[in-house]
């Protein structure tokens, strides 16, 4: 598999797209805003213990406390002042960052947690002979009072080389430490590395070539690869961008777009439809245009192999996490569906977040859980509409007319002088001048506004300041026998 990792520095941040076979993967944004991060180890204040969601709510100075779960024995009480990680950014813009007491100190070869014991060996090292080797040398190297987790990348590098990261990360925690103890409120106590220098540090050994558009950046990774921080055989290139936008030369401007759509259409003419909610995310499988199968099993089973293909993408890209549910196509026999999940097991081995199937249950539903690292990308590049406040919909022109009508209905009955100039957008307006006329009503005009179509308003305009272009209700004309 050819990967690529394309770096724009030219954008008011950085966006970094992670390609294989030339198929855009993961989309990586820093825009340097204040807002919590991932990584960043906070001096925090606990605000509130709230035992009925086994949580704490600490204030580490952002705009929002963040989430902390309890774990089994921890005892902390408001007022408590600790050091926190953020591990996740929250599902919506109400919640704050979710953190974590238990520090991981993420190097390119070992993950350094203060406070806990023992040495794990990435379960991305199966063969047992190397795993030995690594375990023996981490309890060489292992810091006093801390646990180490022993990476893939560490199967190419010498026990020094080890050693001397494993004495960098425990310096980077002592160094926080001592800044903890010396600040008097909430407050950042550790940043993350720029992202590139992180999508270095988790991906130095699997790049076939490295393009960026920033002199300095494109100089600090020539240094890094001669460091032997990144692989020789990794290609590093610099864009000038005299011609085209680094982005555009790769076409990824259109593939982010597509990313950020409901609607994601597979080869065979059938299609996903994503559907966000607050608990889970679901994922509708549809055959669409796919009518070239012998049966229907056969057309069930082609439609779904590619769409959980697709789906193990899109996750990636989306940054999706927590609880998925896919409904597949129905699936009449045991070897499609197995099949099925075989695929999609394969698809999953490329996500660099832990993945977890737990099946395809009776009603063709495909259950999955992700973790998810960052933000999701719809919430990084898009905002909740302010006219709908995210729900998709809007009341009909119908119904406004209606609400309208009332609302002039409810003043002449609390006794206010018309006549009634109804301001409301242009169907509507026409709508409303179709009804009749109330009895013992003060007039009721219609005026088109052209404005927020959820939105109406009632004037009660003097003597001489009726709107030339209001429209007046008619009576209701009764018929003579």
């Amino acid at each position: 598999m050819k990967r690529e990792l394309i770096v724009d520095c030219k954008s008011g941040g950085t966006r970094a797209a992670v390609l294989e076979d030339g198929e855009l993967v993961e989309l990586h944004l820093e825009s340097g805003a204040p807002d919590g991060q991932t990584e960043t180890l906070y001096y925090g204040r606990v605000q509130a213990v709230r035992p009925s969601v086994h949580a704490a709510f600490v204030e580490i100075g952002q705009e929002l406390n963040a989430f902390l779960p309890l774990e089994e024995g921890m005892k902390i009480k408001g007022g408590d002042m600790l050091i926190v990680q953020g591990v996740a950014k929250q599902t919506t813009q109400s919640k704050g960052l979710r953190v974590s007491t238990r520090v991981n100190l993420t190097g390119q070869t070992l993950v350094l947690i203060p406070g806990e014991t023992g040495v794990h060996i990435s379960k991305k090292v199966k063969n047992p002979a190397t795993r030995a080797r690594l375990s023996e040398i981490g309890r060489e190297i292992c810091p006093q009072d801390c646990a180490i987790i022993i990476r893939t990348a560490s199967e190419h590098v010498t026990v020094e080389q080890l050693r001397d990261e494993a004495k960098a990360l425990l310096k980077m925690w002592e160094t926080a430490c001592l800044r903890a103890r010396g600040m008097a409120k909430p407050g950042i106590l550790l940043e993350p590395e720029p992202l590139t220098a992180r999508l270095m540090r988790d991906m130095a050994r699997n790049l076939e070539r490295v393009v960026v558009n920033d002199l300095a950046n494109y100089e600090t990774l020539c240094r890094i690869q001669q460091e032997g921080r990144l692989s020789k055989e990794t290609r590093v290139e610099y864009a000038d961008e005299r011609k085209t936008l680094l982005f555009d030369a790769f076409n990824l401007e259109t593939a982010i777009d597509k990313a950020l759509k409901k609607r994601v259409w597979l080869p065979c003419g059938g299609y996903l439809v994503f559907d966000f909610a607050e608990a889970l995310t679901v994922i509708d499988v549809n055959s669409g245009k796919m009518v070239t199968g012998k049966n229907m099993e056969e057309t069930a089973l082609r439609v779904n192999l590619e769409a959980v293909r697709e789906i193990a993408r899109q996750l990636r890209l989306r940054d999706v996490g927590g609880i998925v549910i896919v409904d597949l196509i129905d699936m009449e026999t045991d070897q499609s569906r197995r099949a099925v999940l075989s695929a999609f097991k394969e698809a999953v081995k490329t996500d660099r977040m832990p993945v977890k199937i737990e099946g395809i249950t009776r009603l063709g539903l495909l259950e999955i859980t992700r973790k998810r690292k960052g933000e999701q990308l719809r919430r990084a590049l898009r905002t909740t509409c302010s006219v709908c406040s995210g729900s998709g919909e809007l009341l009909s022109e119908d119904e406004i007319a209606r609400r309208a009508y009332r609302q002039a209905r409810r003043m002449a009955l609390a006794g206010q002088c018309g006549p009634f100039v109804v301001c409301l957008s242009d169907k509507s307006a026409k709508l409303l001048e179709a009804m009749p006329q109330p009895e013992n009503c003060p007039q009721i005009y219609a005026l088109a506004s052209g404005g927020y179509r959820e939105k109406f308003s009632v004037m009660q305009p003097g003597e001489g300041e009726l709107p030339e272009q209001a429209v007046a209700l008619q009576t209701k004309q009764t018929t003579q026998q």
